[in-house]
């Protein structure tokens, strides 16, 4: 009997299209080597400039020469005629563009930092999961990644020393560091409401936010107990974190829409701001989201959003925040905190 014909592989939905790209993408992995519209041409794109002349125009969440008017003109085709342009934002450019990793097999050595636990509390698999791969304990030819933490480990220099000796003999192993890693697995498929468990929702949050911050926070929530004085509606997520290092507090807040900011008492902006979101916002959202008090989905589209914008002051926000903080603490509001247990947070 001869065997069936393997079907045709489906032509890279880029190729022979016309692609525009407008404003700067806020993240942009560093395995392509390349810039987005580079990486276009190389699926068979052809480059333009104008929306009239595009059949797909790519929006980067940052500003950027002539984004807001091709934004508008854009939309104003896929109102009248949706058929002829197709607009991606860059989360959607990313995935259109992101490499196939399925079936592939990923091998783990060293300490990290993202899962100080290692493989043990199975965050590293979680975070390979979503994107069809698969990882394993052992070291082959068969092997397609061996992806090296930052931190020691046992057995961290043999593992490379065999990775290299494989190599040399042919097989097509392709060595990671934890960065690398981060950029690789990191999906930006929409994830349905319900679908997605803390461990998940702290793998995406790498790569959406400064990593050192995240780290901080985490290191905060593994060694001590916080009160967290919150408030969470559809408009904001705003809440009281006390300092890591004296008595002091900070009112941390966020909106749907990605603005976000943190303050002093005395309304001057959080030092750890520095164009990102500090440590104090992220122990609020972590320590709620481990609790289980968060719509995890709702607040990784915020999170992603605010990853392409700057802090903001809202002093009235903050001042009216405080105001009922101080009110708890003198047992005169009825305003009852969420109480993160260190434990809770070892495995991560």
């Amino acid at each position: 009997m001869s065997r069936a014909p393997k079907p045709a592989k489906k032509p890279h939905p880029l190729r022979g299209k016309r692609c525009a790209f407008f404003g700067e993408l806020a993240i942009w992995p560093s395995y392509h080597g390349g810039d987005p519209a580079t990486v276009a041409k190389r699926y068979g794109a052809e480059i333009v400039d104008s929306v009239d002349d595009a059949e797909i125009v790519v929006l980067g969440d940052l500003r950027g020469t002539g984004r807001a008017e091709a934004k508008k003109k854009a939309e104003r085709r896929v109102a009248k005629d949706g058929k002829s342009l197709q607009l991606l934002d860059e989360a959607a450019f990313r995935e259109l563009v992101r490499i196939d990793l399925t079936g592939k097999r990923f091998v783990f050595t060293g300490g990290f930092d993202c899962s100080p636990a290692g493989l043990d509390d199975g965050l590293l698999a979680r975070m390979v999961a979503p994107t069809g791969a698969v990882t394993t304990a052992e070291l082959d030819a068969e092997v397609d990644y061996l992806v090296v933490g930052n931190r020691r480990g046992v057995g961290k220099i043999a593992t490379q020393n065999k990775a290299e000796k494989l190599t040399q003999a042919g097989a097509q192993i392709v060595k990671l560091d934890e960065t690398a890693f981060l950029e690789l697995v990191r999906v930006d498929k929409p994830v349905k409401s319900g679908a997605l468990d803390f461990a998940g929702f702290l793998s995406q949050l790498y790569g959406n936010v400064d990593e050192k911050k995240l780290g901080r926070a985490l290191d905060m929530l593994r060694k001590d107990r916080f009160q967290l004085y919150s408030r969470h509606d559809a408009t904001h997520l705003v809440g009281v974190v006390r300092s890591q290092t004296s008595d002091g507090v900070y009112a941390s807040w966020i909106t749907p829409k990605g603005h976000y900011g943190c303050a002093q008492p005395s309304l001057d902006a959080c030092m750890g701001l520095q164009g990102s979101m500090c440590k104090h916002l992220m122990v609020l959202v972590l320590g709620l989201a481990q609790t289980r008090q968060l719509d995890l989905v709702e607040m990784l589209g915020w999170l992603r959003l605010a990853n392409a914008k700057g802090p903001r002051a809202d002093t009235e926000l903050c001042a009216e925040t405080f105001i009922q903080y101080k009110g708890a603490e003198a047992g005169e509001i009825d305003w009852r905190p969420t109480e993160t247990i260190p434990e809770d947070f070892y495995a991560v």
